[in-house]
């Protein structure tokens, strides 16, 4: 781990994004040593910084602290990259001069089968919509879903708001197909607007088959043929099982491997 590029192993525990969750961060796949849409993942967080004056340090230095990590050639794993204000005394308020933290680690690449098994949380997001899209670091509602899922031995648990719109997995976004076409819930007002959300949502429109955003409301799951999740880690996973009812399908995200790896994500191709 380095913490603003030296190695280290804690952070000052006077650090804002450990006090107040005050800071962004990003999920990315290393495949064969290399971080995979790098691009993509720096325009949100840029885009994000921005949104909440958070202090960007630039695209060269975290590029610098990235190749400081320095993966093996044929690494295959997870490189989370978090973003916070910094430290700063007892109160809410940020500090005006803040210069931010960065943070970078490289972890093991976890396993999930080709097919996943998703249940629905009893937990639900609230809605914040000056939030809504980031990925900061404000997860417990997430990490309180995720366990009810492993409790419950679900593969992924999927999230609703506090009114009864579906909006993600507890780590995954969500594409559903409802006559024929393809759609995703908006995520204005809560949820992560994940980098492969957004290749998904480009590469259906593309193949012709939707890709537009779409509300969907827990009392209509029963009425989607087919369901599947994607994050910028794993790619993209049909769903076999919801809330014990078999889906079927699998041909849309058999056609999507070939855009998306064309697009960036190789580790698909």
């Amino acid at each position: 781990m380095l913490v603003d590029g030296m190695p280290a192993t804690r952070v000052s525990a006077a650090d804002r994004g450990l006090n107040y969750g005050d800071g962004l961060f990003e999920t990315m796949r290393v495949h064969r040593g290399k971080v995979c849409l790098l691009e993509r993942h720096l325009a949100r967080l840029r885009a994000s910084c921005r949104r909440i004056a958070l202090p960007y340090p630039g695209d060269d230095t975290l590029a610098a602290d990235i190749a400081g990590l320095q993966p093996a050639a044929n690494a295959e794993g997870v490189l989370r990259l978090v973003l916070t204000r910094g430290d700063s005394g007892r109160g809410y308020a940020p500090p005006p001069a803040a210069t931010g933290r960065r943070i970078v680690a490289l972890y093991p690449l976890p396993l999930l089968p080709d097919e996943l098994t998703v249940g629905v949380c009893a937990t639900r997001l609230g809605r914040s919509p000056a939030l809504g899209g980031l990925k900061h670091l404000g997860r417990l509602e997430q990490v309180l879903g995720a366990a009810e899922a492993a409790a419950a031995g679900w593969h992924e648990g999927l999230m609703l708001d506090e009114g009864e719109r579906v909006v993600a997995g507890t780590r995954h976004n969500l594409f559903f197909v409802r006559d024929g076409q393809c759609f995703t819930p908006p995520l204005d007002a809560c949820g992560v607007a994940g980098v492969m959300r957004e290749m998904v949502m480009e590469a259906l429109a593309t193949l012709g088959l939707g890709g537009r955003e779409a509300p969907l409301r827990y009392d209509g799951l029963h009425e989607i043929e087919e369901l599947f999740l994607c994050n910028a880690v794993v790619g993209v996973r049909r769903v076999s099982e919801l809330a014990g009812r078999r889906l079927g399908g699998g041909r849309i995200v058999a056609e999507l491997a070939a855009p998306l790896a064309a697009a960036g994500a190789t580790w698909l191709g």
